[in-house]
């Protein structure tokens, strides 16, 4: 239970209620103006501009975890290899062993906001096409890369979205689906032209054998064995609904509506179908494709609620239940790699999976997560890192090894389908008398009435416990006082609040300053569980009476703080382009760099205080990666190095001390030594 308890800039009581778990929660950090010190403040000009400091010839390594879907691409010229462009089509990864392991394309040329498909050439497995939508003026774009999905150059731009793309099965063209019709380079990509006759948001290729389908709206398209002008079949139903997921092998095709209607041809899409089987006729068709080896999947929502799958291999006469559904959740790709058409390759919201029948599933792929926060642990294997992301929380002791074993970007998949709504992890804090006790605070609820859970696992983040049930806000910051364990504060806004508890979370008592705009990170100090750091788009503020009344410090969006964990009154501040320090407990404030282009998002401390580190994550302006401090935050240099992706979103050092973690924002955890 939790008590609400006024501050002096308090108002009404908020009563508590009992929220169901109905959206995922996309709660985006909103960031304000950068305002000037407050008088007591004393900032000064940073003696320097951050300089490249070396890295020791150590280099940042992708470790996991995997949890993130995405378009998917496999060539016979290297037939154990699959890339993958996750949703946003930001970001394309390579895996060279069938998923073991999976590298990260550097920044793409483009500010992308919405995947439109990728296709590696079946003759020369490094040179790879990604497309997509630009952010910026919504263009279409077609990306080409030739060192296997490491770079990538734009090669053709369109008035309108790209939304797939394909080779066909030698190697000679290429097809670009775009909003304005179908484009064709028989060169790779240095011309290309629209092929006559095309129809406009032409969508969902598909190559079987020599035919290419595609659909437009409500109808389905065929260039037959390499034609030049394609020709419209007959429309799948009689509703007019837009196809939103087409798939094919030899002449079986599936077409699927969006009024969630699933339509089957056996014939190359001469004749149509509806699909009929145990579920009935009163429900949504969530997902219908047919596979590798022709056999038919479908899953549905029934009236009642209840999803079911259901798979046949005699193109729907017979079916029989599937547990994709319950084991990954919705397939939105699929494909295979060569010379196994047994095995199919799924994608879904939270991985790449493989399976044989579609009753097991093996999770291959991808580290593509954003990671909003990082804590470090010890359960009875050893230190482990627990990951919060926008899917739930991950744990492994796979990283914080010398060695990294044999699948380590894998962080461990329960067989259960992730739960990819009303599970953002914006906070994780450890015990630090006992760091095989973990918090984390579970957002959901919706936007409307934002709320979170309290959860705690005393198993190092294996295993999760509710503590605390819908309470009120959208929490964004956790932490546990080393003085006094029981202690926890929580921060949150939507409303503003300091949340507090005396018994590991069994009560919350709610301090609310609402004439306040919310908190985002807080901090406690090491002997006094009373005194504590909060800070949010109003500035920075110290509590002396666990969160009753505060104190402002300084004015404007303060995004992190961390404390020197060896000298009491160190402290470092990032505020929304700044960073600044104390070292008397706030009573006076040293800005030590300014007018940095990148957001800055989090601070981490190594555990003896001699070395600081912020990250920096994009926001309107280029992200700047990771920045690293020997002097106590005085001077500041770039250890970004070969990071692929600066977005960072949060950071923890080993309790040794040997590694430091990035949570990126589309990449999930890298590591580097220092």
């Amino acid at each position: 239970m939790f008590n609400a308890q006024h501050s002096r800039s308090g108002s009404a009581k908020l009563s508590r209620r009992r929220l169901l778990l109905i959206a995922a929660v996309a709660f985006g950090t909103v960031f304000g103006a950068f305002g000037a010190a407050p008088a007591e403040a004393q900032p000064v000009a940073p003696d320097d501009s951050p300089t490249t400091l070396a890295t020791r010839g150590n280099e940042w390594r992708q470790v996991g975890p995997n949890g993130s879907g995405g378009k998917l691409a496999f060539t016979p010229a290297r037939p154990e290899r699959a890339y993958v462009q996750t949703p946003i089509g930001n970001v394309v990864f390579r895996s060279d062993d069938r998923g073991t392991t999976w590298q990260q394309s550097n920044e793409l040329p483009v500010n992308a906001t919405d995947a439109g498909g990728i296709a590696a050439s079946p003759l020369r497995p490094d040179v790879v096409f990604a497309g997509g939508v630009e952010k910026d003026n919504w263009h279409g774009y077609v990306l080409r890369s030739t060192d296997a999905g490491k770079t990538f150059t734009q090669v053709l731009d369109t008035p309108g979205k790209v939304s797939g793309v394909v080779f066909d099965p030698i190697g000679a063209r290429l097809y670009a689906m775009a909003s304005d019709g179908v484009h064709i380079t028989t060169d790779h990509g240095n011309t290309w032209r629209l092929l006559p006759g095309s129809p406009a948001d032409a969508r969902n290729p598909k190559f079987t054998g020599f035919d290419l389908y595609f659909t437009s709206g409500a109808d389905v398209w065929v260039l037959r064995q390499g034609a030049q002008t394609p020709v419209k079949l007959r429309r799948p139903g009689s509703t007019g609904a837009h196809v939103d997921q087409f798939t094919g092998t030899g002449g079986t095709l599936v077409a699927k509506s969006d009024l969630q209607v699933a339509h089957v041809s056996t014939d190359r899409g001469a004749h149509w179908r509806a699909l009929r089987g145990p579920w009935g006729t009163d429900v949504v068709v969530l997902a219908a494709i047919v596979d590798g080896s022709g056999r038919l999947h479908i899953q549905v929502n029934q009236a009642t609620g209840e999803m079911q799958q259901w798979g046949s291999r005699d193109n729907g006469r017979t079916w029989h239940p599937e547990a994709g559904l319950d084991r990954i959740d919705l397939y939105e790709a699929t494909g295979t790699f060569p010379g196994r058409p047994g095995t199919d390759v799924i994608s879904a919201g939270a991985g790449i999976y493989t399976t044989d029948d579609h009753q097991s599933f093996r999770r291959i792929g991808v580290p593509g997560s954003e990671v909003l926060s990082l804590t470090v642990t010890r359960g009875t294997s050893g230190p482990a890192i627990v990951a919060g992301t926008m899917t739930g929380s991950y744990q492994s002791s796979a990283p914080l090894k010398s060695e990294l074993p044999l699948g380590y970007q894998e962080w461990g998949f329960s067989g259960t389908a992730p739960h990819t709504f009303g599970n953002r992890i914006d906070g994780l804090a450890t015990d630090p008398s006992n760091p095989s006790t973990v918090y984390r605070v579970r957002n959901t609820c919706t936007s409307d009435q934002p709320c979170f859970y309290l959860e705690k696992s005393t198993d190092a983040g294996l295993r999760w416990t509710i503590v605390q049930t819908a309470v009120p806000g959208k929490a964004l910051g956790i932490t546990v006082s080393p003085a006094d364990p029981k202690r926890l504060y929580i921060a949150t806004h939507s409303p503003s609040a300091v949340y507090t508890s005396n018994d590991g979370g069994e009560s919350l008592v709610q301090n609310w300053h609402d004439d306040l705009k919310g908190f985002t990170s807080v901090a406690v100090d090491r002997a006094n569980p009373d005194s504590a750091w909060l800070g949010g788009p109003d500035g920075l503020f110290r509590t002396t009476d666990g969160g009753v009344t505060l104190n402002k410090v300084l004015d404007g969006w303060v995004s992190a703080i961390a404390l020197n964990p060896r000298t009491p009154g160190h402290a470092v501040i990032a505020a929304k382009d700044a960073l600044y320090v104390t070292t008397d407990d706030g009573k006076h404030l040293t800005k030590v760099a300014a007018d940095l282009t990148g957001s800055l998002s989090s601070l981490a401390f190594t555990p003896d205080g001699s070395t600081v580190f912020a990250g920096s994550h994009y926001y309107l302006t280029p992200a700047l990666g990771v920045l690293r401090s020997t002097d106590g935050g005085r001077t500041w240099g770039s250890i970004t190095r070969n990071l692929p992706e600066p977005s960072v979103s949060s950071l923890t050092v080993s309790a040794d001390g040997r590694w430091l973690f990035a949570g990126t924002t589309y990449g999930s955890v890298h590591r580097l030594a220092v």
